[in-house]
């Protein structure tokens, strides 16, 4: 049986409030597109900071001030890119590396005091369908919004 309109209603509104609570949070504690950027460098580099930008979803601007940011903290080192010479390409430090290994233990230990009381079945159980939600939404969500915004015109102010 599928979920009916208040249900998915409920659901939207709860990963809402969920997401809000989580960026409320981190931004109190840390820069989260810095951080971003860090763990690009980390996971993928070395990488150009246009596809930085791009996988960030943020303004090329804004990746640059962030990647100073880092390299004058010795977390990344950027080099010119020998296929295109107008390019940087970004690469984590060994430094950068054990930064961001310290901040995920950060964040692994936060998580676990969150949900301290939970049954170990609960945060697995939580954990897949998050993992399903994550995987639904990366296969229909971006075509869902735009069907969503041709349909209406309310928040003019989002659909640029």
């Amino acid at each position: 049986m599928q979920a009916n309109k208040d249900q998915i209603a409920e659901l939207a509104r709860t990963t809402a409030r969920f997401s809000d609570a989580m960026r409320t949070g981190m931004a109190k504690a840390f820069d989260p597109v810095r951080v971003g950027v860090l763990q690009l460098a980390v996971e993928h580099g070395p990488l150009r900071a246009g596809e930085v930008a791009e996988r960030l979803s943020a303004l090329p601007s804004s990746i640059t001030r962030h990647v100073k940011a880092l390299t004058d903290a010795g977390l990344i080192q950027t080099r010119v890119d020998a296929e295109d010479r107008r390019a940087v390409l970004l690469e984590a430090t060994d430094a950068g590396r054990a930064e961001l290994r310290q901040f995920l233990d950060v964040g692994t230990q936060v998580f676990g005091a969150v949900v301290a009381d939970w049954p170990a079945g609960d945060v697995v159980a939580l954990t897949a369908l998050l993992d399903r939600l994550i995987e639904s939404w990366a296969a229909h969500g971006a075509q869902q919004q735009q069907r969503a915004g041709r349909r209406t015109r309310a928040f003019g102010w989002s659909q640029e």
